[in-house]
């Protein structure tokens, strides 16, 4: 057993390098083509931009989007609206680091480089912003493909913390959340990296809660099959990552599927939910 790891209180080192815990539910939309919009909601983007972004000012603060509704809707948007005005980069109004929508470029502010400063919008005209997801299809060379990133709407995919990347888990490995009270096995892909165990993409969360895929959800939609308990036992496989095809999602389901079953499928998972200590 572990402590910490993946930024739980107590996780359980697999015999075979693998990692499992039980966690929440949380659902991660990265990855999503109708995620983030500059008009949030207006435009029917399913996340806030908030969500997206810290703000660096030349009066040395710095703070999360998200830190507060009051924060989110007000003083972020004021100051994104400010610091985007002035091209981006100027360090003279402030600075914005992007990491849940694709940022590019750095500029200095009080001495501190930040990255990722420039926010990029899809190439459709649909005037989202790109979305990206660690796990990519690398036959697209630029990162502003949207198509390259994981689709959450239509693969479950799962959000590893980098304690777990330390440990071996490989970014495109799998490994299965299972909630134990549907009694529902989810294979999934490892897509994403975050700062804990316990996230999961729309398709991860619907299909652990019995509900079907679907194409689009709405916004009252996109939080369905959330558990806000501990009560999900994920487990990561540390096999070897496997190329990511976007074109191909089947394929990845597939390879999920395959994975769950050499690691021991159904009886090894029965096995785990008795022997993992609870959170």
């Amino acid at each position: 057993m572990a402590s910490n790891l993946g930024g739980l209180r107590r996780a359980w080192l697999l015999s075979d390098g693998g990692v499992a815990a039980f966690a929440k539910l949380n659902i991660n939309i990265d990855g999503y083509a109708r995620a983030y919009h500059p008009r949030n909601a207006e435009a029917g983007s399913l996340i806030h931009l908030c969500n997206a972004g810290r703000v660096y000012l030349l009066d040395g603060n710095s703070y999360e989007g998200s830190e507060s509704n009051a924060t989110c809707t007000g003083r972020f948007m004021r100051d994104v609206g400010r610091i985007g005005a002035a091209g981006w980069t100027n360090p003279s109004v402030g600075v914005v680091n992007w990491y849940g929508i694709l940022g590019r470029g750095s500029a200095r502010v009080n001495g501190r480089a930040i990255q990722s400063v420039v926010p990029v919008l899809q190439k459709d005209g649909s005037g989202f912003y790109v979305s990206p997801t660690t796990l990519a299809d690398r036959s697209f060379a630029d990162e502003a493909e949207q198509t390259r990133y994981v689709n959450p709407l239509s693969i479950a995919a799962a959000v590893a913390p980098r304690s777990l990347l330390a440990k071996g888990v490989a970014m495109g490995s799998f490994g299965v959340a299972y909630n134990v009270n549907r009694r529902i096995a989810v294979p999934f892909v490892v897509g994403d990296a975050g700062p804990r165990i316990g996230e999961g993409s729309v398709a991860l969360a619907r299909l652990a809660a019995g509900l079907p895929l679907k194409d689009n959800v709405t916004r009252l939609e996109r939080f369905a099959g959330q558990v806000d308990a501990p009560h999900v036992l994920w487990v990561f496989f540390k096999d070897a990552a496997e190329k990511f095809d976007s074109h191909s999602e089947a394929a990845t389901t597939a390879k999920a599927q395959a994975a769950y079953q050499a690691w021991g499928g159904d009886a090894r998972l029965a096995s785990c939910v008795e022997q993992v200590p609870r959170n």
